[in-house]
């Protein structure tokens, strides 16, 4: 039986257990929960690969590289949805529509959509990397009728209508916002543990119950320092992750146990890394990633390029070719 086949029989054996549990009360598209079911069918067995992009060139470059380097396409591309452009421009809006048509592509030909989203201070006119590590008043963006709650309202909205599209077109998302959570240097973890896991729990509230995102599986991520007590609950997230960029520790399976402990068999991802862990050495140890994600441009090239092919094509990575078919 080929590795595509085995794929499908496992999703097959543990989909309907998964669609009678009462564990996730809120509604969850057909999509999204064959994608869930496939993610916990192959947890401990098979690791994803898995790669974030930027827009245009930089992305074409990216995916280029590795289908050159390895023969293979990433089972998983986690796309920026945080748009770095003047907000609600026309720049704005054309990057949205063209991540909305890669993420339709790259589903379509049988691959796993995620999207990060780097989200300048919702009062600042241009969303840029920098804009992410500008303070914004948290209490007072959960406040109705301030400033920032209506600056706030606003962005979720306009990102709402990305992920709507997608919704419409039948993509399930793998959704990673407020991503290293508990690492201080962006505005949502500048103002502590309570205020993090408010915004969190608001933003999961107002995108299922007012926009109806029933395609979105939540990805939870930690930063590398991993404190484990910033957390929303469980019934709040789909996935966990951390990410790491820490020399060696991407292998580590004491950082794996951190993340399962609190993930309580929730599928746990390496969210995002530069190189890649050995997939025999984590093997060795007990463990595997769920996926891992590999930064874009510089960041991916820190891998030795003969050491990227073989993992690409190693028999614990999945890559896009050995998904299942997800219709």
């Amino acid at each position: 039986m080929t590795r595509r086949a085995l794929a499908v029989a496992s999703l097959l054996i543990i989909l309907p257990i998964w669609c009678a549990s009462a564990e996730e009360p809120r509604t969850v598209s057909p999509e999204a929960r064959q994608v869930l079911a496939y993610l916990r069918s192959i947890q401990g067995e098979k690791m994803l690969a898995g790669h974030h992009v930027m827009y245009g060139r930089l992305k074409d470059r990216d995916l280029g590289y590795l289908v050159q380097t390895t023969g293979r396409h990433p089972a998983l591309i986690e796309f920026e949805g945080g748009i770095f452009a003047r907000k609600y421009h026309e720049d704005y809006t054309s990057i949205q529509e063209q991540l909305v048509q890669d993420a339709i592509a790259h589903w379509q030909a049988g691959g796993l959509v995620a999207i990060c989203w780097h989200w300048g201070n919702p009062l600042e006119p241009v969303n840029t990397y920098p804009n992410t590590k500008i303070k914004f008043d948290i209490e007072a963006a959960l406040t109705e009728s301030t400033p920032e709650h209506a600056a706030m309202i606003k962005d979720l909205d306009v990102t709402a209508a990305m992920l709507e599209a997608l919704r419409d077109a039948d993509v399930p998302i793998l959704w990673r916002p407020l991503h290293e959570i508990c690492g201080g240097w962006f505005w949502w973890s500048m103002q502590g543990r309570e205020n993090a896991e408010k915004l969190w729990r608001f933003i999961h509230t107002y995108y299922t119950e007012h926009h109806q995102l029933d395609n979105l599986l939540w990805v939870y991520s930690f930063s590398h320092d991993m404190h484990t007590d910033w957390f929303p609950g469980l019934e709040y997230l789909d996935v966990v992750g951390v990410d790491i960029y820490r020399e060696g520790q991407q292998g580590q399976r004491a950082n794996f146990d951190k993340m399962a402990a609190v993930a309580d068999g929730k599928p746990v991802a390496l969210s995002e890394c530069d190189v890649i862990p050995d997939p025999d050495a984590m093997k060795e140890q007990g463990f595997l990633w769920s996926w891992f994600t590999t930064w874009h441009s510089r960041w991916l090239r820190k891998n030795d390029p003969g050491k990227l092919r073989d993992i690409y094509n190693h028999e614990l990575v999945l890559t896009r070719d050995e998904l299942p078919e997800w219709k």
